[in-house]
């Protein structure tokens, strides 16, 4: 991209917002930071700075339907995302990764997995290292492993990954798209620019996900946790690539429907020429990242496990079965568009009660009652509620107790992070005042 003597906006002050200011700079262009937060911008009036801009790169905060940004496409400006303005100076392989969950965990996997096979690897995007930070730095050997939300995939036209992989679609930031097919329409950009020299991984398993397939002009490669496919599945408790057997499920540290981020990251891996000896080792030696059912204090022999970051239904449900054993679940947070009656439909036998917690535990109880789920305990502060799960486990006779919110943290938190770092902290208060 030339971007020498162009003028351009960066809307959104963020990580990845810097970063784009930064590359744009770096590469002959006049760049100027845009917030809604005055004291994080460049700019006092949004007017004059947007009609005097060739181009403007959205943050992955910001909605391409503020009206400043509807404004600049009907002028005929360019908007492009982070995303998309880092990969068009990348010389490196592009292995991008989307889906509603498990994105970090794929990510992790198969920036593990090209290290192990000797490949310089570097994993960007939502993940932490902003792509744009590094991506022209990064040479044709090496490789990028980015994860890619759909917020920065919607306004990505041209993102043309090397190897593009769809983990699964369920319903999430329904208030930020609008529609479920607006959600859906976003994370298909993934596959949109792709060639038939490009790679498209994606899961055989989910119908939203394989509906995509005419719209996939990348070589098809499916993962499955039914059947065998031409591509990474499961059979007699193996992973297995294209008929190869990788490694034993009882040796990896994921479980449930986390084997889909496994096999997912194995088909990606091994598209992109890792060996399948260097897969397996990657995966015996992974360790999920925090606030993904991790194990915390145990109180009363009853074990607490924070899964922090299950921020939607699908997550807790692939938690829930992860466990394999009975538990009660903490729920709640802040209050969005998840429709909780599909939680209690689909809810294990193995889960025997909740404990609600937060703005949306209203909503939560009214869809437990009406799905004739009445095993449930409301609290009012996440202190009260990891006591009052213990209580109830004990009562129904549950060995495990699993703080997976299904909900966002914005009701009292900052993010998923500090919301985990809480829920442990209150866990090893009540620990401690049990002894």
């Amino acid at each position: 991209m030339d971007l020498y003597g162009k003028k351009a906006v960066v809307y959104g002050a963020g990580r990845s917002g810097l970063s784009a200011w930064q590359l744009i700079r770096e590469h002959g262009g006049r760049a100027v930071i845009y917030d809604d937060d005055p004291s994080k911008s460049h700019a006092t009036s949004s007017k004059r700075v947007f009609a005097d801009c060739d181009l403007i790169v959205l943050s992955p905060g910001v909605p391409p339907t503020k009206d400043v940004v509807l404004d600049a496409r009907l002028e005929g400006k360019r908007v492009m995302s982070e995303l998309e303005l880092a990969s068009s100076f990348c010389r490196a392989e592009q292995i991008a990764v989307t889906g509603t969950n498990g994105k970090t965990t794929a990510v992790m996997l198969i920036d593990a997995m090209l290290k192990a096979a000797g490949k310089r690897s570097y994993a960007v995007g939502n993940i932490g290292t902003a792509f744009s930070a590094i991506a022209d730095r990064l040479d044709a050997l090496e490789t990028a492993v980015i994860e890619a939300s759909s917020f920065q995939l919607e306004t990505s036209g041209a993102f043309s990954p090397d190897i593009a992989v769809m983990l699964n679609i369920t319903p999430d930031h329904l208030d930020r798209h609008g529609s479920m097919e607006r959600y859906i329409g976003a994370k298909a950009r993934i596959f949109l620019s792709q060639s038939e020299c490009d790679t498209a991984v994606y899961n055989a398993d989910d119908e939203r996900v394989a509906e995509l397939l005419p719209v996939m002009r990348a070589r098809a490669v499916p993962f499955s946790m039914t059947r065998p496919v031409d591509g990474a599945y499961i059979s007699s408790g193996f992973i297995c690539y294209k008929g190869e057997p990788v490694v034993e499920t009882a040796d990896i540290d994921l479980a449930g429907r986390e084997l889909e981020d496994a096999l997912a990251a194995t088909a990606a891996a091994a598209s992109a020429g890792a060996g399948l000896y260097a897969v397996a080792s990657a995966l015996q030696s992974f360790r999920r990242p925090p606030y993904r059912r991790s194990p915390g204090a145990v109180v009363d022999g009853i074990r607490l496990v924070n899964d922090s970051k299950a921020t939607n239904i699908g997550s807790v449900l692939s938690a829930v079965e992860g466990l394999g054993e009975n538990g009660v679940l903490i729920l709640g947070g802040a209050r969005g568009s998840e429709d909780f009656s599909e939680l209690f439909a689909a809810l294990p036998p193995s889960v025997k009660g909740a404990v609600l917690v937060g703005e949306n535990a209203d909503d939560i109880a009214k869809a437990a009652r009406e799905a004739g789920f009445f095993g449930i305990v409301r609290s009012d502060t996440l202190e009260e509620a990891c006591a009052d799960a213990v209580d109830l486990a004990k009562e129904l006779g549950c060995s495990t107790v699993l703080f997976s919110p299904s909900s966002k943290s914005y009701d009292a938190f900052t993010s998923y992070e500090e919301r985990g770092r809480a829920f442990d902290a209150a866990a090893a208060a009540l620990a401690a005042a049990k002894k």
